[in-house]
């Protein structure tokens, strides 16, 4: 069986996101509440990992994976997920997703760009370590809270503060210049697959989601 690759891991999310907002109301809607009150990766990853391990049987689906040898390349030595292979009752990495969330506004920081590359340097590491090829595939989430409201605050919406900021700015296009951020620093073999959410509502606000497919 060969690995799963983004076009599977794409089709993965989009079917999650419509049983997700099959339950929306007009005044309320899941994927908005979470991804606009806390960072989202453990949500989606539970989400995603239990939905491939319905898929695949015959392999595991590990969260929050920690391989022994993984332990001392970095000071994060676990993995979002891991999709495992089983030989004489071993099991070793075929895949290895990581996941990250940012809010729009962050798109003007090198810190994004660097979590990506420093994920992909642990996961090699690792390939390294036990002599074995690993797909990695990067999921990076970006919200974008596209009206203000004055009755909210940090301790509702998360980083309000930097929201309200954004918007008053209006400096920037979303998610155009995501687009933008990424094509200039990715290699010319490089790609990404983009999934983009429609507009749900928390707390009177639109929010929309912009997900990022690396491999």
């Amino acid at each position: 069986m060969s690995a799963i690759g983004m076009k599977e891991i794409q089709k993965t999310l989009l079917d999650i996101m419509e049983e997700i907002n099959s339950n929306r109301t007009e005044s309320f809607n899941e994927l908005a509440y979470i991804y606009a009150t806390s960072k989202s990766e453990s949500y989606l990853r539970d989400k995603l990992a239990i939905s491939l391990q319905k898929k695949y049987a015959d392999w595991i689906i590990a969260r929050e994976y920690v391989h022994p040898k993984s332990v001392g390349i970095t000071d994060n030595h676990r993995f979002d997920i891991a999709v495992l292979e089983i030989n004489n009752n071993i099991a070793e990495p075929l895949l290895i997703i990581e996941l990250k969330t940012w809010y729009c506004h962050d798109i003007s920081k090198e810190a994004v760009w660097s979590s990506l590359v420093n994920d992909q340097k642990r996961i090699d590491a690792l390939s390294a370590k036990i002599n074995r090829a690993i797909t990695s595939i990067q999921i990076i989430s970006f919200t974008h809270i596209t009206n203000k409201e004055d009755d909210l605050h940090n301790g509702i919406i998360k980083y309000q503060t930097f929201i309200n900021n954004d918007i008053l700015q209006a400096k920037k296009k979303y998610p155009e210049a995501i687009d933008q951020y990424f094509s200039n620093r990715m290699h010319p073999q490089q790609h990404f697959i983009k999934i983009e959410t429609e507009a749900g509502i928390y707390q009177n606000r639109k929010i929309k989601n912009y997900l990022y497919l690396f491999s």
